[in-house]
């Protein structure tokens, strides 16, 4: 199974489609939960906490968010969401691999990041809707890929203002990713020659949709409650608790890959300068996924959606690294396995 992933070929694609497919409908069509779920969940009841599974699914979603889910709410069938959320992730998913792609990450392109990012998205039905950190997650990788761009080719100004603009976005959809921006400040100041101007450059970019969605709230007489509202949010932390369980539990071995893929790799050797700042980036990614999810995560593991970026790249990299094929394709086995065990059992 890790083989057929291994190649650079567009119809590996059918093998991604395969997998969403496969754990989405036996999860709704077998499971009682599933069924349920498919039955009572509806947009409304989770914004009022009736459902104890997805709640709270719209903690911290911003104005974006709220503006697509009233016309999801409206269609009223939860049916809508689960088919948006599966195309999005994977979208974000053969996003993602066209970017470690056309960076050269790994020794050889493959459609194997990918697969990885698919089935941690597949571990737990609280991913199979569409939730403000699934949409603004696509935004984070729309930066990293003008970010790695940036760095690798010295990209124009319209660049990292597009880098600025899609962090923007994100936080307008999901508000603690806000914060990224100063993740991509950090990597522009230790892994490039950026110059200063180009800071308030990108600066003004992040800035732009919050000062846009500034201007409609205040035509709507609503500015001081938009501002208020965001200020709140970007701030508000959550106590973890059961989310950090829940969070283990369904990237348990996802997570124990990803640690030792990056000890392995720590040193570099053997890697180009551009693989080695692609892996450091990442790296960051990783902290501030956790970070993320230390101080605004919750029971409900939406906020998680950002750390599967890294733990894609870090299990790649820990997949392809063994020499043995018959190791790599039981680990392999043994992470769709978890996936779908995770699935039957907890919930």
């Amino acid at each position: 199974m890790l083989s057929y992933f291994k190649k650079n070929d567009p119809f590996r694609i059918i093998g991604l489609v395969l997998i969403l497919l496969v754990t989405r409908i036996g999860f709704f069509l077998f499971s009682s939960l599933g069924q349920s779920l498919l039955k009572d969940a509806n947009y409304t009841s989770l914004r009022s906490g009736a459902n104890d599974l997805l709640n709270p699914f719209f903690t911290h979603s911003g104005p974006l968010s709220d503006l697509t889910f009233i016309g999801i709410e409206s269609l009223g069938s939860p049916i809508f969401s689960i088919i948006l959320a599966a195309l999005l992730i994977l979208f974000n998913s053969i996003l993602l691999n066209s970017i470690f792609i056309r960076n050269s990450s790994f020794e050889e392109s493959s459609f194997l990041p990918a697969a990885v990012l698919i089935i941690l998205m597949s571990a737990s039905p609280k991913f199979y809707f569409l939730s403000p950190a699934l949409i603004g997650s696509s935004f984070i990788i729309f930066s990293l890929n003008h970010l790695f761009f940036h760095i690798k080719y010295k990209g124009s100004e319209e660049n990292i203002i597009t880098t600025g603009f899609t962090v923007g976005l994100a936080g307008l959809f999901f508000y603690p990713y806000f914060w990224f921006y100063l993740l991509i400040v950090i990597i522009y100041l230790f892994y490039s020659s950026t110059i200063t101007r180009r800071y308030f450059l990108m600066t003004w970019g992040f800035v732009l949709p919050f000062l846009i969605s500034w201007v409609v709230f205040l035509f709507l007489d609503k500015g001081a409650e938009f501002t208020n509202d965001l200020f709140q949010q970007i701030v508000y932390a959550q106590v973890l608790g059961e989310g950090l369980n829940n969070g283990l539990t369904v990237f348990g071995l996802g997570l124990g890959l990803s640690i030792i893929a990056t000890i392995q790799g720590f040193s570099g050797l053997g890697m180009t300068n551009h693989q080695i700042m692609v892996q450091k980036a990442m790296s960051w990614l990783g902290f501030f996924g956790i970070a993320l999810f230390a101080i605004f995560g919750d029971a409900n593991l939406s906020g998680l959606t950002i750390l599967t970026l890294p733990m894609a790249y870090f299990t790649t990299k820990m997949l392809t690294s063994i020499k043995k094929n018959l190791l790599s394709e039981l680990l392999f086995i043994a992470l769709m396995g978890s996936a779908v065990a995770t699935l039957l059992v907890i919930y």
